[in-house]
């Protein structure tokens, strides 16, 4: 085979960057050389000609998902790991130059506006340390854009417009009408008490969880084609005979198709069982007795799959003794409760625990005792009585599991006892060493449980440390010990909420705007 090469030189051009690459991640730009030099200088955006609103920015923006009340992503997120593991090594294996970033931190609107707003900041931070991190080259802090929302309504209203919510027009009035003034407060009560309360519900339920996130959108200068014009050099034509079997063969290689990998998320379980313990009783100090009594006692609280209350039993057992001393505090305690949830929530919409904060509560309770602080003065008895209260259940830990219960119960108690001393009243140079009545006429007319002893008052006062036990399973039936259930999705940017089984907000058919096609999904534990 015969190649000519010729005598005059021809115009040379740069290699262009792999574009098909980077097509596939939108979160991936590219601007000109002109709007470079203009971001590099400070400038900004719309001064560089670049159209960045907020839908342009959260159409294209990677949106790493985060956790309830976390700061740090959630385990095995995919696009987390397709920044890691893809993209920003070949960025800079490509040596690309970064002009721009823009970061935007977010939290769902559920809990306190000033916790919300330091959630958005700090998932934004570590955003920007993270990439900041992997990237070879170093990152100019000018040229970022770190934004944080508390309370990320710009965000619900693209995710409700996309989906053709029909109660988008409503909610992006309310947000036309309350943000710019700066409103929050009011935009919130708005949405919150919006038809009775059940678009709150669905907002939470659809959208919520997608609003826990931190958002990024990388702009890189565009390398173009130049054009350089050589010398003409002339020379004589030379003619190279190129040995046909040395020709390479090109081989077409087929194309494969990977299926994404799934992404893992954690959904929280509703509690089902949970065991406590009164931690004041183990401060117990009984006056007459001298001495300090810790009162060994549980309790379980059932809570239902729905509604607002609760059922509970608990049991207490002090059986302290000294013989030699003639003392005893021994009790047996059992009480049933019932209690009122002001707010019990789903707690795979956004809450964990389900039942908490304020609560009333309704009681009754019985037991036997026996109470002895010297030779001569001891008690035994019976007693029953009942009552009502109020108290404050408030999360203490991370995992879920671990609750704060502040309590305090009034009503009314009734009991029948019989006094005793050591030895016997009625002879007391009758020594046998036993314990008596403390009865001295006829003993054909002695009956049990003559006295009777009514108290009106407080009757249990409760600091009391909860461990949710069990958890109902979302996706199958039973239960569990784990408080998050893991849930896998091949859907390929943003995370899904799941719907737990038979409750209000059923599966979206594959026909509904609110699903997106092509999704696989498995709960497992």
């Amino acid at each position: 085979m015969m190649a000519l090469l010729p005598g005059r030189a021809c115009a040379a051009t740069t290699l262009l960057v792999d574009s098909t690459f980077y097509s596939k991640f939108p979160y991936i730009r590219f601007v000109s050389s002109d709007e470079a030099r203009v971001l590099a200088a400070g400038g900004s955006t719309a001064s560089a000609g670049m159209q960045l609103t907020d839908e342009v920015f959260y159409s294209t923006a990677a949106s790493i998902g985060f956790a309830v009340n976390k700061t740090e992503p959630l385990p095995n997120d995919q696009l987390l790991k397709e920044l890691k593991d893809v993209v920003l090594p070949r960025i800079n294996n490509d040596s690309l130059e970064l002009v721009y970033m823009m970061i935007r931190g977010a939290a769902s609107p559920e809990g306190p506006y000033e916790n919300n707003k330091r959630l958005g900041e700090k998932r934004a931070k570590w955003l920007f340390d993270f990439i900041r991190q992997q990237l070879r080259f170093p990152v100019n802090e000018k040229l970022f854009r770190l934004d944080s929302e508390a309370e990320d309504y710009h965000a619900l209203c693209y995710l409700m417009k996309q989906a053709s919510d029909k109660d988008y027009a409503y909610v992006k009035g309310l947000c036309d009408t309350h943000l710019p003034a700066g409103n929050i407060a009011m935009l919130k009560t708005a949405l919150q008490k919006a038809q009775g309360g059940q678009l709150w519900k669905r907002l939470n339920a659809v959208y919520f969880f997608h609003l826990r996130a931190a958002r990024v959108t990388l702009y890189f200068k565009k390398y173009e084609a130049e054009h350089i014009e050589m010398e003409e050099i002339t020379a004589p034509a030379v003619v190279v005979e190129i040995p046909k079997e040395e020709l390479p063969v090109v081989q077409e290689i087929p194309t494969i198709e990977v299926e994404p990998e799934p992404v893992i998320r954690w959904l929280d379980r509703r509690e089902l069982l949970a065991v406590k313990t009164n931690l004041l009783f183990y401060g117990l100090y009984v006056p007459g007795y001298d001495r300090w009594c810790p009162i060994p006692n549980v309790a379980l609280e059932y809570f239902p799959k729905k509604g607002h209350f609760t059922f509970g039993a608990s049991f207490d057992m002090p059986w302290w003794q000294d013989y030699d001393a003639h003392k005893y505090f021994q009790l047996r305690n059992y009480q049933v409760e019932t209690r009122y949830y002001f707010k019990a929530d789903k707690p795979h919409n956004g809450y964990q625990p389900a039942f908490k904060g304020f609560y009333l509560s309704g009681y009754a309770h019985g037991g036997v005792f026996g109470i002895c602080l010297d030779a001569n003065r001891g008690w035994v008895g019976e007693g029953i009585g009942g009552g009502a209260g109020f108290g404050y259940v408030m999360p203490v830990s991370n995992n879920g599991h671990w609750r704060l219960d502040l309590g305090l119960q009034v009503g009314y108690f009734r009991c029948k006892y019989d006094p005793y001393q050591y030895e016997n009243p009625v002879d007391p140079t009758y020594k046998d060493g036993l314990y008596y009545y403390k009865w001295t006429l006829d003993a054909n007319l002695f009956k049990e449980r003559q006295y009777r002893w009514n108290w009106i008052g407080p009757t249990r006062v409760s600091v009391t440390l909860s461990y949710d036990l069990l958890y109902r399973r979302i996706n199958k039936k039973g239960v569990s010990f784990k408080a998050y259930e893991a849930y896998r999705a091949n859907w390929a940017n943003e995370p899904h909420e799941a719907h737990e089984p038979n409750e209000s907000h059923e599966p979206h058919e594959a026909n509904e705007p609110n699903k997106p096609q092509g999704r696989k999904e498995v709960a497992y534990e």
